[in-house]
């Protein structure tokens, strides 16, 4: 509940924001709808940026209305929710709704359509959603490609994924051509070398990253490293 009191505090206080920026006198057209959405699935920790859903990602959506610069009161209204202009969810006070996004081996986008028609004047609002095919990411701690020590030690970064957390996700490791297996951590891979391996040799390093439960959705990524002293 309190998380919820305060995405809703936040999204007001950016509205209240922007209206403040307004040049003195000018004036908001009729009321104002705002529909903002969230995807649940799996991007990590550190990424900063908007989570996007992939392929069968549930997405939680909300509408509201700012009226002469105050929130409206929808609750006694009848609200209309369309994805790909087919109703998926009506009812009385009903701002908020969850779906799934389609199945799809592909990237695109869903139109998402919000209507009140018992508002004075009537409501609707259209935004369009991305929907991107999951990827993964081989990040090292060598900017220039080439380690000077007797092992090498990659991580892998999955996106998008339609997953809770990374337990849920298979990873495959391959060092030039052949599978290897994570010590560990299956999302990390410390790869090392011969004692007799010289100064330029290089380690072709591949992951592929798949959801056993999930449909169409996998990922690989790949990265070469060169030994050097």
């Amino acid at each position: 509940m309190r998380n919820k009191f305060l995405s809703v505090a936040f999204f007001f206080g950016i509205i209240f924001i922007l209206l403040s920026s307004l040049p003195a006198g000018a004036q908001v057209a009729g009321p104002q709808a705002f529909i903002t959405w969230k995807a649940k699935s799996y991007a990590p920790p550190s990424f900063g940026g908007k989570i996007l859903p992939g392929s069968t990602s549930p997405v939680l959506a909300d509408v509201q209305v700012l009226d002469k610069g105050r929130p409206a009161d929808l609750s006694s209204m009848t609200i209309y929710w369309y994805l790909n202009d087919r109703l998926i969810n009506r009812g009385i006070g009903l701002q908020s709704v969850t779906f799934r996004a389609p199945q799809t081996l592909s990237a695109g986008s869903l139109s998402l359509r919000v209507q009140i028609p018992d508002y004075p004047g009537g409501i609707v609002k259209s935004i369009n959603i991305p929907v991107v095919q999951p990827s993964v990411i081989l990040e090292s701690l060598y900017p220039s490609g080439a380690f000077n020590s007797r092992s090498a030690s990659v991580r892998a970064l999955p996106y998008f994924f339609t997953v809770p957390d990374l337990s849920f996700l298979s990873f495959s490791w391959s060092v030039n051509g052949s599978a290897v297996q994570a010590a560990e951590n299956p999302q990390s891979l410390r790869v090392n070398i011969n004692q007799d391996a010289v100064p330029g040799s290089v380690l072709n390093i591949k992951v592929t990253v798949s959801n056993p439960t999930g449909y169409f959705e996998g990922a690989s990524d790949e990265k070469n490293l060169t030994f050097s002293l």
